[in-house]
Parts: C-alpha cells; structure tokens; sequence
C-alpha cells in the first residue's frame, strides 16, 4: 500500500497519476490528508521519522505533505528499525531541505556515486526482503538516472 497526503481520495489521487503517465498500479493507493495513518494504531510508526511541510497546491489545494518514508514491521508489530527510512534517517530535516537540495547516492552494483534531487531517491524495493532478511538498511536510489 502507498499512502499519500494528497487530498481528493484514492480515486483522485490515481487519476492523476495516470495523467502523469505513471502505469497502473498493482497496489492500493490510499488519500490520507488528514494524516490518520500518523496517529491511528496499532501499530504506529515512529513520530520523528516523518518531514512535513505545508504545500500549496493549484491541483487540490492546499495541505500538509509527507515526505516519502518506508516504515517495515515485524510480525511482532514492532517497528524493524534496520530497515526504516525517510529523510530524516539520511541526516535531513525539514529546515534543511528545499525542492533543490542534492545528496549522494549510494556506491552498489557497479554505480559510480553522484549528486541527484532528494525529491528522487527512494528505497530500492527489489532489495526490501533481503535488507529485512539481513537485518540492514535497505538499498538506495535515484528514480530519474539522468538527475
């Protein structure tokens, strides 16, 4: 499941990602503005693992964004740390990060390291299992390999 702050619903939210071109999705897609998934449980995910800003939006007004984060739980329903990520776990916060801040990427399979958009990189999710397997923060990299 990916949960997003955008308002409009699920439905909403999906139609304008196949706008974007983005390809039909094999998960659900959730619209969650009024962040319940933040404060409802059990489980609940970690309070200072999130970066929030207030964004406006001509598309669906305006609302408060979350920035992409991956929070993996056991079968106990405990968070399993090793493998949780967002900004924050990179060194980042909210006062330090604009829609041009830059970071390396990760030295892995042959990739020389470069500077890319925060706004691109993301867990590699082909490596998920393995890094909860290994107990071992899970791989990442840059959406657009052109950035």
């Amino acid at each position: 499941m990916a949960i997003t702050a955008e308002p409009g619903g699920s439905e909403a939210v999906r139609s304008r990602l196949l706008e974007r071109q983005v390809p039909e999705l094999d998960y659900e897609v959730r619209s969650d503005p009024k962040h319940s998934f933040l404060t409802s449980g059990p489980p609940t995910p970690p309070k200072d693992l999130f970066v929030m800003k207030d964004h406006q939006w001509e598309v669906s007004g305006d609302y408060k964004m979350v920035q992409p984060a991956l929070v993996v739980y056991g079968v106990d329903r405990e968070v399993i740390p090793e493998t949780t990520w967002s900004w924050k776990t990179m060194g980042l916060d909210g006062s330090k990060v604009d829609w041009d801040t830059r970071v390396n990427t990760q030295a892995w399979e042959g990739e020389p390291v470069k500077q890319v958009l925060l706004v691109t990189m993301r867990p590699v999710m082909s490596d998920l299992l393995a890094a909860i397997q290994e107990k071992r923060p899970v791989k990442l990299a840059s959406t657009h390999k052109q950035w």
